[in-house]
C-alpha cells in the first residue's frame, strides 16, 4: 500500500506558508493513550512526504536502533558512563548519557575532553576509557528486551518486513543476544554498529548505510529510536523517523530532536504499524 500526497495536504501547507512566511513549522504528533488515532498517523506521514518531496511512503524495511529500542539498557550503560567519566575527573550526568546516545564511544570522549580538558583525547586514551566503561557494564547484569518489541519484531515478520539495527554500540555481548533472543530475525550481516562508520549519530552515515545493506530507498524504510541523536541521524537519512520514549528524556526532547511522530511505549508503536507499513 502506498501513501500518497493530495492537493488538499499541498494547499494546507501552501496556505500556511503565505499566511507565516517567517516562520518553520515541524508537527510532531504524540499522544499518551494506548490508541493514536490513524488520523494522527496519516498527517504525520504526509507531513514527511511533504518535506521529502517523495511522492509516496512504501515501507519494505526498518531499521531499529538497539539500547533503549531492543534493549532496555540505557540505565546500564547511563551508570557505567557515569561511573568511567568520574575516573578521569569528568562529571557526566545519567541524562547527558540518554542525550549522546548514538554517538560512537569515541565521538563521546573526544566532546567531554574538549568540554574539560580543551584539547581532543587521544587514541590511546579513547581506548582506554571505552574499556573502563565497558568493564562496568560487564559487570552489570543483562538487559532486559524493552516491553513489547518481540511483537513489533514478530509483526514486521509475519509481514515479511525487513528489519536490522544500527546502533552506535559496539558492546559485542549485547549484539549476539540480539540474534539469540530473536531466532535470527536480526541478521548480523545487515547490522550496522559503531565498528562499521567513520562517523557516529546524529550523522546520518549509520542509517545511510543501513539503507545500502538492506537494499531500499528513503522512502521506503522506518527509523525507531529513541534518543534525539539517533533520530537526528534518522531524518537526516531522509527516513519517516519514529521516536519512542523508554527512558528518562521528555518527549520534547525527541520531537525538537525531528521525530516524525513519537509514542509513550512499543505498544503504542504496535498498534500504529498496520498504517504505518500499509499493511492494514
Amino acid at each position: 500500500m502506498h501513501f500518497t500526497l493530495p492537493n488538499l495536504y499541498t494547499l494546507y501547507f501552501h496556505h500556511y506558508s503565505l499566511l507565516f512566511p517567517l516562520y518553520s513549522f515541524h508537527f510532531t504528533p504524540y499522544f499518551c493513550g494506548r490508541i493514536m488515532s490513524s488520523e494522527m498517523i496519516h498527517t504525520a506521514i504526509q507531513d514527511y512526504l511533504s518535506k521529502t518531496g517523495h511522492e509516496s511512503l512504501n515501507v519494505k524495511a526498518i531499521m531499529f536502533d538497539m539500547d533503549g529500542v531492543i534493549f532496555n539498557s540505557m540505565p546500564l550503560h547511563a551508570n557505567a558512563w557515569v561511573k568511567a567519566f568520574s575516573e578521569i575527573g569528568i562529571q557526566f550526568s545519567e541524562y547527558q548519557v540518554y542525550l549522546n546516545e548514538g554517538r560512537t564511544g569515541a565521538s563521546t570522549i573526544d566532546e567531554q575532553f574538549l568540554k574539560y580538558f580543551n584539547r581532543h583525547s587521544t587514541t590511546d586514551e579513547q581506548h582506554e576509557i571505552y574499556r573502563i566503561k565497558s568493564g562496568f557494564f560487564r559487570q552489570m547484569p543483562s538487559p532486559e528486551l524493552i516491553c513489547n518489541i518481540t511483537d513489533v519484531v514478530d509483526y514486521l515478520a509475519q509481514n515479511d518486513i525487513a528489519r536490522t539495527i544500527v546502533t552506535g554500540s559496539g558492546e559485542s555481548s549485547t549484539l549476539d543476544r540480539v540474534e539469540k533472543l530473536f531466532n535470527g530475525q536480526f541478521r548480523r550481516e545487515l547490522m550496522v554498529t559503531a565498528h562499521d562508520v567513520t562517523y557516529g549519530k546524529p550523522n546520518p552515515e549509520p542509517y545511510l548505510m543501513g539503507l545500502r545493506k538492506l537494499g531500499v530507498a528513503p522512502n521506503e524504510a522506518l527509523v525507531v529510536e529513541n534518543a534525539p541523536l539517533g533520530i537526528m541521524a534518522g531524518v537526516a537519512a531522509g527516513v519517516f523517523t519514529i521516536g519512542v520514549n523508554t527512558g528518562i528524556l521528555t518527549k520534547s526532547d525527541l520531537a525538537s530532536a525531528g521525530a516524525n511522530i513519537v509514542f509513550d511505549n512499543m505498544l503504542q508503536l504496535l498498534d500504529a504499524l498496520p498504517v504505518l507499513t500499509g499493511t492494514q
